[in-house]
């Protein structure tokens, strides 16, 4: 019976650890996606995977945001993540990994300068973003010519010690390959729910 009760102590500490590593990861990426909503591009790009700007440079990363927020042509708006199905911190190397599902609701309003006027218009853009995050996730407001997209990625989060966060975003299984230069691939092919 002693026995038991220390196993059963060392598994309760086994998961509190990890859901302490998950939380504060969570608490890091909601602090970098604020950053991203209130247009503090640079202090966002602290939080970002270094690997990243091998792939594209940090000043390249920071004018595609401004470009994408602050363009004339296309009015975005984001809501804070809803992080769902979170893994177990994985220590490979000297790093530790989480991986964990982000779930954001992402609105765009194009100008009519930017995708021309009329149904037709619509219907393409909408079908553009319907192939991209299927036709499930995307809606289109007549009234208010918003276009809705609920947007469900996967985050892996890494840290030589469990106190400083970065984030990789894995936008589309093309980018895996370039991923794989600096995240191991058993991070991933992991499967988060």
């Amino acid at each position: 019976m002693k026995k038991f009760l220390l196993v059963c102590a060392a598994c309760l500490l086994l998961v509190t650890t990890y859901a302490q590593d998950s939380k504060e990861a969570i608490k890091q990426f909601n602090s970098y996606s604020k950053l991203v909503l209130d247009k503090e591009f640079d202090k966002a790009l602290d939080h970002v995977h270094e690997g990243i700007f091998e792939i594209a440079p940090r000043e390249q990363m920071k004018a595609i945001l401004e470009q994408t927020f602050n363009n004339t042509m296309m009015e975005v708006e984001m809501s804070m993540p809803e992080i769902d199905g979170v893994s177990a911190t994985k220590k490979i190397e000297d790093t530790h990994y989480i991986k964990f599902i982000s779930k954001n609701i992402v609105k765009m309003r194009f100008s009519p300068q930017a995708i021309g006027e009329g149904d037709e218009a619509i219907a393409k853009v909408r079908q553009g973003l319907e192939a991209q995050f299927g036709q499930a996730n995307v809606s289109y407001d007549n009234a208010t010519r918003f276009f809705s997209v609920s947007a469900t990625k996967p985050v892996i989060a890494s840290s030589t010690d469990k106190k400083n966060w970065k984030f990789v975003t894995i936008d589309s299984d093309q980018l895996i390959p370039m991923l794989e230069k600096f995240i191991p691939k058993e991070m991933l092919d992991l499967k988060v729910d």
